[in-house]
């Protein structure tokens, strides 16, 4: 910068204006990293509460498919208790019409054996 020619007081006035410049593009830099910071942090919190949600809701997803499977486990064990039962009666029931007195003991199921190729 040229001060040739220059009073004193307009050099003064040209470096506090150099000076009041600089300033401002600092106070500028730091409001954007502060912003920049803001929205950084902002999208942490919103990573952090949209993770929660989303375990608690495999959690619950979890526990719903589990109480489904326990409801058709026990359906179906019912299913095979009743089966049981009326397969039960109707043997009891040809045993009392036939006048047997009890059913002959069942003969153990062989086992086949594959003839290999």
């Amino acid at each position: 910068m040229a001060t040739r020619g220059l009073s004193a007081d307009e050099i003064k006035r040209r470096a506090q204006l150099a000076f009041d410049k600089a300033d401002q593009r600092k106070q500028d830099a730091s409001r954007a990293m502060e912003a920049e910071h803001s929205a950084r942090e902002a999208m942490m919190q919103k990573t952090v509460r949209l993770r929660a949600l989303r375990l608690a809701k495999e959690a619950a997803d979890a526990e719903a498919a589990a109480a489904v499977a326990a409801e058709q486990a026990q359906v179906k064990a019912d299913l095979v208790e009743a089966k049981a039962a009326a397969k039960a009666a109707k043997t009891s029931a040809k045993s009392k019409a036939a006048g047997e007195k009890a059913a002959p003991p069942l003969k153990p199921a062989r086992k086949r054996v594959k003839a290999s190729a």
